[in-house]
């Protein structure tokens, strides 16, 4: 143990602090105990030491405090009051901060609790008696760091909070006063927390939190108890080896005054030694645990039951069983998340505080009809719910300008199937798509996704559907068990221009002469870019939608209440992240995204190349013919600015200009920027993170909503509640992996080894 975590404190008990011109403050009697303390011990804990060391009876006293140290400007000893968590903080401060020896003088004054309720006056007239002989205002006690300079005034008759609270359960109200047990205590001052020390005359709020301290107490010191009697007025325990001669036994009683348990009766010491040697401790249970693990359960939800099983161990010095510390996550789970059945019962109310705090927000949900942008291009997708209840999480993103990710729209059904695509479609269309139309749409090739697409409100003409050209290169595959076909798919579909696009049908087919029949009943414009009519903005796949579904891969696992909090969570921090990104460039002086301008470069570097030539300067008609390195170039390309087209498909599919029409503009002095897309600009970007989101009160604050406007929601009890550890049912495929990143990779089935976002 770490000898630089304790000070030694010398203990003054019922004297008189007198001042002198010699040393200003000083006890005038003796120490009374030398007490070992942690430096990170909190108030209530070392109200507990002293009373403990001192055999203090802590229901009919109460404690004031003060500790001694030297002022640095007249070398004289000052007197600090100490009243709570961060005066015991200040005192250890100023103990290390003056080096070895570690040791602080405290002066303790006892006060009988039945005075200080009787009067107040009494108390004051108690402590003025005892208190700081001939103190003055000049007085001074140390704060912060200990700098010369951090010194403040102490007012004449220093006083201090009484420790009533904690110390005098029978006297005071209906406060929560008991023996208090903290982790932090027990893992480093086993020496205090003996059997021993479970004396008659404590107190504790609750038979279960007798039980719990009683056990912790024991399996501290490695002993084992039985219960002997347990009921609703008693509690009753002995040592477990009583029949080879151990007499320890303790027992407990609700005292009908104040509905507290009090130790009545408790006789020993242990005598026993045990003869079994075990990893486990029989009185370490799940409720033990859940101490131990509930900052990491916070921390991180999806934590593995060995990091718990470890922390345990470190914590209790026992192995506990698995079983056990899958128990207590489920307990800390349940703590800090709630329950699954009562997660459904608090959804209605966090739906009311969302549409209550959030102007604008829709509950099947989110934004107005105008934060779509001008992009026009959906991604929808449909991820697995985890836990006891299944369901099914479908999701409608979109891109910004940065080509970064921004949600639109949640819904949580039972599954994915024809009603349930129909039903968010419907509400998508409803809430965030509005009047709007020229929309694309891009999904895998679900049933019920086609089915939806193919209704009014989301056909051609006004709207589009494409497929995400992943899924579908990964059918492909499936069907057709040849090396390399994926990639070749991809590459296909992805071509711009219709040349290239018949020349790699080719090459497929001649691969696999069965690749005709397999696309014969998939439009080309639902899968290739070259045929699409530009409606896809050059988004080929939902990569962006199963990007989101990977980052709220946790939340996932959660109750639905907390599901739904983590998501609306997790988007205001995608909002705060791009309105932090758009005024860094919008301060640099820039105009456009930064991916904007990444492709504005890339064109730019290859226009300088180019040679150009003006056929017609009334209908900005010209023809560039690429430069010529190698094999490749010199190819040539039309370019027709009044009707914003060039033949190498790029423009029109990605709305920035391409190398031709970069080239072209500085032929004729033409500024290019005038022909990047709205959504592009830092201006229009700024608009659609442009919305407030307001924070959302916890359950049982003041504003939480009483009355909704919502049906009562609960878990579909015809559904069984799924037992044990949940096993993963699904099987993986080509699309949950993908081959490392890197110039010269060709082949996606080669080596992959990381999951696909």
């Amino acid at each position: 143990m770490d000898q630089s975590n304790f000070v030694v404190a010398w203990i003054y008990v019922d004297g008189n602090i007198q001042q002198t011109q010699l040393d200003g403050f000083v006890y005038d009697k003796s120490v009374s105990k030398h007490v070992k303390l942690d430096t990170s011990m909190h108030f209530d804990d070392l109200c507990y030491v002293l009373c403990s060391k001192l055999k203090i009876d802590r229901s009919k006293y109460g404690l004031k405090l003060f500790y001694r140290c030297k002022n640095p400007d007249d070398m004289k000893y000052g007197i600090v009051p100490i009243d709570d968590d961060d005066d015991v903080e200040l005192m250890f401060g100023v103990v290390i901060s003056k080096g070895t020896p570690f040791f602080v003088e405290i002066y303790l004054e006892k006060i009988l609790n039945y005075e200080l309720i009787e009067s107040s006056s009494r108390v004051a007239e108690m402590s003025s008696s005892r208190h700081l002989e001939g103190q003055t205002s000049s007085s001074r006690c140390f704060g912060g760091e200990m700098s010369s300079s951090r010194f403040m005034e102490v007012s004449e008759g220093v006083e201090s909070r009484m420790w009533i609270e904690k110390c005098a359960p029978e006297y005071v109200g209906n406060s929560r006063n008991y023996a208090s047990f903290d982790d932090s205590v027990l893992r480093t001052r086993d020496d205090v927390f003996s059997p021993m020390e479970l004396r008659e005359g404590m107190v504790f709020a609750t038979k279960e939190e007798l039980a719990h301290t009683v056990k912790q107490v024991h399996i501290r010191n490695h002993q084992e108890i039985v219960v002997t009697r347990s009921n609703q007025l008693n509690w009753h325990v002995a040592c477990k080896w009583k029949a080879d001669g151990c007499e320890w036994k303790l027992k407990a009683r609700k005292r009908s005054a104040n509905g507290f348990f009090q130790i009545m009766v408790t006789s020993g010491p242990h005598t026993c030694m045990s003869t079994t040697i075990t990893q486990d401790h029989p009185n370490l249970n799940s409720s033990h645990i859940v101490e131990a693990i509930k900052a990491q359960i916070v921390a991180d939800p999806t934590i593995k039951e060995k990091v718990l099983m470890a922390t345990a161990k470190n914590v209790f010095g026992y192995q506990p069983g698995r079983k056990k510390v899958r128990n207590a996550k489920k307990l800390a789970m349940n703590e800090v998340h709630g329950s699954w059945e009562g997660s459904y019962e608090d959804l209605p109310h966090l739906m009311e505080a969302l549409q209550s705090f959030n102007v604008g927000t829709k509950v099947d949900w989110f934004f107005k009809e105008d934060d779509l942008g001008e992009r026009g291009s959906l991604d929808i997708d449909g991820t697995h719910l985890y836990g006891p209840y299944p369901g099914v999480l479908l999701s409608a993103t979109t891109v910004d300008g940065f080509s970064h990710i921004l949600p639109l729209a949640f819904a949580i059904v039972e599954s994915e199937n024809l009603s349930s695509w129909d039903w968010f479609m419907e509400r998508l269309r409803r809430f965030v798509a509005g009047r709007r139309h020229g929309i694309c749409v891009i999904s895998d090739r679900h049933a019920g996704i086609m089915a939806a697409m193919q209704k009014e409100g989301w056909c051609e003409p006004h709207d589009h559907h494409r497929f995400c050209v992943r899924h579908l290169a990964a059918n492909f595959s499936s069907a057709h068990s040849k090396k390399g076909l994926k990639d070749k798919v991809v590459q296909l579909a992805s071509q711009v221009q219709p040349k290239k696009f018949d020349m790699l049908w080719e090459q497929l087919v001649t691969i696999e002469p069965r690749a005709a029949e397999w696309f014969e009943n998939k439009p080309l414009m639902k899968w290739s870019l070259a045929h699409d009519g530009q409606k896809r903005f050059g988004m080929m796949t939902t990569n962006h939608a199963e990007s989101w579904n990977k980052a709220i891969l946790d939340a996932r696992k959660l109750p639905i209440t907390s599901l739904v909090r983590e998501l609306f969570m997790k988007t205001v921090e995608y909002f705060d992240q791009r309105r932090v990104e758009i005024a860094s460039q919008i301060v640099r002086g820039q105009i456009f995204t930064k991916h904007a301008n990444k492709m504005l470069s890339r064109a730019i570097t290859r226009a300088s190349g180019h040679h150009v030539k003006l056929f017609d300067r009334e209908t900005w008609l010209f023809q560039v013919v690429t430069r010529k390195v190698g094999l490749k170039g010199g190819n040539s390309h039309t370019v027709r600015i009044q009707e914003a087209m060039c033949t190498c498909g790029k423009w029109q599919n990605y709305r920035i200009p391409c190398s031709h029409l970069i080239a072209c503009c500085a032929h004729v002095k033409m500024k290019h920027e005038m022909f990047v897309g709205e959504w592009y600009k830092l201006e229009n970007v700024s608009k659609v993170y442009g919305g407030i989101f307001e924070p959302i009160p916890n359950k049982g604050e003041p504003r939480w909503p009483i009355e909704f406007n919502f049906p009562k929601v609960t878990h579909d009890k015809d559904v069984k509640k799924k037992k044990g550890r949940r096993k993963s049912t699904r099987f993986l495929n080509e699309m949950d992996f993908q081959a490392p990143r890197g110039k010269k990779n060709t082949s996606s089935t080669t080596h992959s080894t990381s999951l696909s976002c």
